[in-house]
């Protein structure tokens, strides 16, 4: 992942030697949502800046709070008004003058949302409570939209992710999709990294939400056995998509590449027996619209990666695992999810090896690493069939070890 105060000081340096010229350098770091002029501080500056600036807004409704219940209700409201007007005005008249004011915005957003919650207290207006959170969120949208402040925008994808799971068990969240649209087009068009990535979290979350309606009952939605065939798929496609990103280079997805990578962690439960019985016992079989859902998104990744091996070894596991899976097969299942896990930290640390890619090469050996850890810990099967799999995985990486001393005469003379 580049940092932009780093690119920016090492063009400033080159302008200065004469390397490139003003133009050039210009050009290099707009490609990056850059300038020559540093904008805003340091990342950690505007960390501490917005954190002080939530601190200010808790204790303004603490002492509030301490005195509420002894003032007038009409004196309440205006109060509540008057801070929500101050706050967002100082923040759009700095925005206007100055292009900046996203922490005032953000101290405004956040007394909007408190005001909205108190006079819904002092009024008893709590028959559905996340309409509250709905209402905040409507109120914050525009001001996230036009100042395209990343803190605002960050605050919309944090309540609208809040507002998703509250409002799940009363109906499905299908307003909150527009929300995390306009939010990561406003982080596409800043090249924000620190609001994209829980943009697609957020996203992530609306779709799970969305498919335990599919599994709704009379007592509500649920959780299934589905929900894990439905995010496998995810992942499956969210490591063809990062594999793709990164070959472009474009700044927007630089930590998917990582996010990709780290989406491993997520697969290592299923290297546990218990899961894979639990898992086999309550799916749905064909039935199970998990299933349906995971099979447009392995059918994409294979579309996106046609040579690919994971997206056809999660193909068909998918489909075994609905078609023919029984919970007395789990220890097998087990077996595989583990060698599936170490061949693809293999190929990632192949890919860094021949690429001279030092962080897809710890990747793969990290992840082998907390492989073996996990299965010192949890013996599948007994001692003698844990034993068993690290042979197989002893061999499996003697044999990838060979493999790369033939095919690259430099490590074979080390």
């Amino acid at each position: 992942m580049i940092r932009k105060d780093a690119l920016r000081r090492e063009m400033q340096q080159w302008l200065a030697e004469g390397l490139i010229e003003e133009d050039q350098a210009r050009r290099i770091l707009a490609r990056y949502g850059n300038g020559l002029e540093a904008s805003g501080g340091s990342l950690g500056a505007r960390v501490l800046t917005a954190c002080a600036l939530l601190f200010i807004g808790l204790a303004l409704l603490l002492v509030v709070s301490a005195h509420w219940d002894g003032l007038p209700r009409g004196v309440r409201f205006a109060a509540l008004l008057a801070l929500t007007v101050a706050t967002n005005g100082v923040g759009v008249w700095r925005w206007g003058r100055h292009g900046e004011g996203g922490g005032w915005l953000f101290l405004g957003a956040v007394c909007y949302g408190a005001s909205i919650m108190l006079v819904g207290q002092m009024y008893h207006l709590g028959e559905h409570f996340p309409n509250g959170v709905l209402l905040w969120m409507i109120g914050t949208l525009p001001v996230a939209f036009f100042s395209r402040r990343l803190l605002v925008t960050l605050l919309l994808v944090a309540l609208t992710a809040l507002w998703m799971v509250m409002e799940t068990p009363f109906s499905p969240p299908w307003a909150g999709i527009v929300f995390l649209g306009v939010a990561g087009w406003l982080a596409w068009r800043r090249h924000s990294n620190v609001v994209m990535l829980p943009v697609l979290a957020a996203l992530v979350l609306w779709l799970n939400l969305m498919l335990s309606w599919v599994f709704h009952t009379d007592f509500g939605p649920h959780w299934r056995a589905g929900h894990l065939t439905f995010n496998l798929a995810l992942l499956v496609l969210a490591q063809v998509l990062c594999q793709r990103l990164e070959r472009r280079g474009d700044s927007r997805w630089a930590p998917l590449p990582w996010l990709g990578r780290l989406s491993l962690l997520v697969l290592l439960p299923l290297t546990f027996e218990d899961l894979w019985k639990e898992y086999l016992h309550s799916h749905w079989g064909w039935l199970d619209p998990g299933l349906w859902a995971a099979l447009p998104l392995l059918l994409a990744a294979i579309a996106l990666k046609p040579r690919g091996i994971l997206p056809w070894l999660a193909l068909a596991g998918v489909l075994l695992a609905h078609g023919l899976g029984r919970p007395e097969q789990s220890l097998y299942w087990t077996v595989a999810a583990n060698l599936v896990v170490l061949l693809v930290a293999m190929a990632w640390i192949r890919q860094g090896l021949l690429r001279t890619d030092q962080r897809r090469f710890f990747a793969g050996l990290g992840t082998v690493a907390v492989l073996a850890m996990l299965r010192y810990l949890d013996l599948i099967g007994d001692y003698l069939g844990a034993a068993l799999l690290f042979l197989v995985m002893a061999g499996i990486l003697y044999a990838g070890a060979r493999y790369w001393r033939q095919r690259d005469p430099e490590v074979a003379h080390d």
